[in-house]
């Protein structure tokens, strides 16, 4: 069943006006904090944005944001536990993990997501009155869809065994 939502999920840009349930968004915070990471250090912040006028100040600078969702949920990364561990390209991996669980926990209750990368830290960043040590690495837009956009098209020949090139069987 896991796999099949993997398949299905699709990043969702354009939401109808409604908002997420409070409920919902305690599911995928929660499956957010029990990703995996390194050494378990669990470098992640999560910024839940649900006021309107908040939404719009964020997609000012978030070119890559199409629609207001219903919620906007900023992705960030404590820089001090990052540092702290000695390895902050660890801590990235982390957070990217935390937003897939995160998506698909959204898919699972009906809501469609996606991640966004294009924004202005430093902006998002005063939007939100972070501190130096919290940066905003991903946005995640969640709410529910007006879209249905068909599954891409896959890659093929990206998985070999025992070399590059090897064919299974």
């Amino acid at each position: 069943m896991l796999l099949e939502t993997i398949m299905k999920r699709r990043s969702i840009r354009r939401f109808k006006d409604q908002d997420v349930e409070e409920d919902k968004i305690k599911k995928i915070l929660e499956a957010a904090i029990w990703a995996p990471s390194a050494g378990n250090m669990q470098p992640w912040v999560f910024v839940v944005v649900k006021e309107k006028k908040s939404k719009e100040k964020v997609k000012v600078v978030s070119p890559g944001m199409f629609d207001l969702p219903g919620i906007i949920i900023v992705v960030c990364r404590d820089m001090k536990i990052a540092k702290k561990s000695g390895n902050e390209l660890l801590s990235l991996m982390d957070i990217s993990m935390a937003a897939q669980n995160m998506l698909l926990e959204a898919y699972d209750l009906g809501l469609g997501s996606c991640v966004i990368k294009s924004f202005s830290q430093k902006a998002v960043q005063k939007l939100l009155d972070l501190p130096e040590n919290i940066l905003p690495e991903l946005l995640v837009s969640i709410g529910y869809p007006d879209e249905n956009p068909n599954p891409p098209k896959r890659r093929e020949k990206v998985v070999h065994f025992e070399k590059y090139g090897g064919k299974h069987g």
